[in-house]
């Protein structure tokens, strides 16, 4: 695994001076917003978000690993590449989010201390599977051959291999949810791109620290 670099911006014609440097930073937002736009379009099946996230996060991989600016078209062949795997596991995951949410608002409505014990039980568990979640789009970037399997245990360890690095990854998400909601404009350019960035850079730093993540999930 090669360490976390800067895209040079070679695809999008940058030269030198601070007109290249200039050119070779802008292409960060223009990438996100298009793998963004790709992204939202694929989520636009509802349950197909998880497909859309992995799509997209592998895309943003392939930018970063291998300078290849072309973000919105590769998300759609991403798409094309995982949708067999990713789609039972998008399905699963819109359910599950639906129960969880659901059992939430039950229980938050509820004054028995019951429901409030409940409720203190529910919450760790949401938010490990949120993470569990959060990370694998970037385990199908960074094991692009896995299976399904494979990429939940290579999502799973990555958490608990680097909880601090985790926590960071959700408190980015549950940040991002909070911006999206007050400005839902951010949704359909960005809605999907930052937390996956934001996860993937995690992951990548987490994979370079401890290569052996990768043998073991295969």
């Amino acid at each position: 695994m090669s360490t976390l670099r800067r895209p040079s911006g070679r695809g999008a014609g940058a030269g030198p001076g601070w007109e290249g440097a200039a050119l070779r930073w802008l292409a960060y937002p223009a990438n996100l917003a298009f793998a963004g736009i790709a992204g939202f379009v694929i989520a636009l099946g509802v349950v197909t978000w998880l497909c859309a996230a992995v799509a997209l996060v592998r895309a943003l991989q392939r930018w970063l690993e291998d300078d290849l600016d072309t973000v919105f078209t590769t998300t759609f062949r991403e798409l094309a590449a995982t949708w067999r795997r990713t789609l039972p596991l998008s399905v699963a995951a819109t359910v599950v989010v639906a129960l969880v949410v659901a059992d939430v608002v039950f229980l938050a409505s509820r004054s028995s201390p019951w429901a409030v014990l409940l409720l203190a039980a529910l919450v760790p568990l949401a938010a490990l599977g949120a993470l569990v979640v959060a990370h694998l789009p970037a385990a199908a970037a960074l094991a692009r051959d896995g299976s399904a399997r494979q990429w939940l245990r290579l999502a799973l360890g990555l958490v608990v291999t680097a909880p601090a690095r985790s926590a960071g990854v959700l408190v980015v998400l549950v940040t991002w949810v909070a911006l999206c909601t007050v400005l839902p404009t951010l949704v359909p350019v960005l809605g999907l791109s930052v937390p996956g960035l934001a996860a993937l850079v995690a992951a990548r730093r987490t994979v370079e620290r401890h290569g052996s993540l990768l043998g073991r999930t295969a």
